[in-house]
């Protein structure tokens, strides 16, 4: 059944997904293709697992999928302490003997198993195929003198001896400015050290950071920066992420203060590129809530189109 359906099979065993060292339990392949971090709380490692079972599971015949949620736990009904105990009531479920609700139970974990898509190794001069985000979470803080971006990234290593990554990011230029001098300021606040810096244009700049410890397939590692603009540096009205690699998760939250509250704001819902700056379709309009802050939260972004939000005065 290849590395994920081994692991899938070895998780069945005993109380399934509901082991209480569910995180202690996951192959490194299964922790990839999820994006779990397997030092995160128990209780989000279980809840994310769920949810990606669950999304494979759902194009599988209804015995199948049935047979696949028994073996593993995962609904509550058939939440038995012990694996013969959830085949028993798989047997009686599907009127059919253990023996077929076992094989009906290795047939679901194959299909799954074939069908999930592990993150790749890196093809021969691919940078983008060494590590991917399980999860961005940023806070923009526009409600001071400096513009600053709390950026907090969850890497997975997509290959053995994965020890540095390269952060990118566009200061874009405001409406009707095409020229003169970007600057940004950014801090490595967790997770690693940053070895490098330089702007390929004016408006764009790369960050190479060391990791704290070197990470092999499927394992996981934060790593957070500030971004801050310099005070009085205009920049367009719009925080967008266009993902150049596989990210699973993307949380944005905008804080524009009393004093800087948006009239309007648009969400961008995997645009292409070209549309973002002057994006203002109605179904895509948001309001700031009581505290002045807009929340935004995407899964499953789509490499090379473009995710956020852009506002107006």
């Amino acid at each position: 059944m290849g590395a994920l359906g081994d692991e899938l099979s070895r998780l069945r065993h005993g109380r399934g997904i509901m082991a209480g060292d569910l995180g202690e339990r996951l192959g490194p392949t299964l922790r990839a293709v999820a994006g779990i971090d397997p030092d995160g709380h128990p209780d989000d490692i279980r809840q994310r697992l769920t949810r990606f079972l669950e999304e494979q599971a759902i194009s599988l015949p209804e015995d199948l999928r049935t047979a696949f949620a028994a073996a593993l736990a995962l609904r509550e009904d058939v939440r038995h302490r012990f694996l013969e105990e959830r085949m028993r009531w798989l047997a009686d479920t599907l009127h059919r003997d253990i023996r077929t609700a076992r094989r009906r139970a290795d047939e679901a974990i194959r299909i799954v198993a074939a069908s999930a898509s592990p993150p790749a190794g890196p093809a021969s001069g691919d940078p983008l195929g060494d590590w991917y985000l399980a999860r961005l979470c940023t806070v923009l803080l526009l409600d001071g003198a400096r513009p600053t971006a709390i950026e907090e990234r969850l890497v997975v290593a997509a290959r053995d001896d994965v020890g540095e990554i390269v952060i990118s990011t566009g200061i874009p230029f405001p409406d009707g400015e095409v020229t003169g001098a970007r600057g940004a300021e950014l801090t490595v606040l967790q997770g690693g050290t940053l070895i490098s810096s330089e702007w390929p244009t004016a408006g764009y700049f790369r960050n190479s950071i060391t990791l704290a410890r070197t990470l092999r397939l499927g394992e996981s590692h934060t790593i957070s920066v500030r971004v801050v603009i310099p005070e009085g540096q205009p920049f367009a009205r719009r925080y967008a992420f266009q993902p150049l690699r596989r990210c699973d998760e993307f949380d944005l939250r905008i804080r524009f203060g009393s004093s800087g509250r948006a009239k309007h704001a648009w969400k961008l819902s995997g645009l292409p590129r070209g549309m973002v700056d002057d994006y203002a379709a109605p179904e895509a309009l948001i309001r700031p809530d009581a505290n002045g802050d807009v929340e935004l939260r995407y899964e499953h972004l789509r490499v090379g189109l473009t995710y956020g939000a852009r506002w107006s005065d």
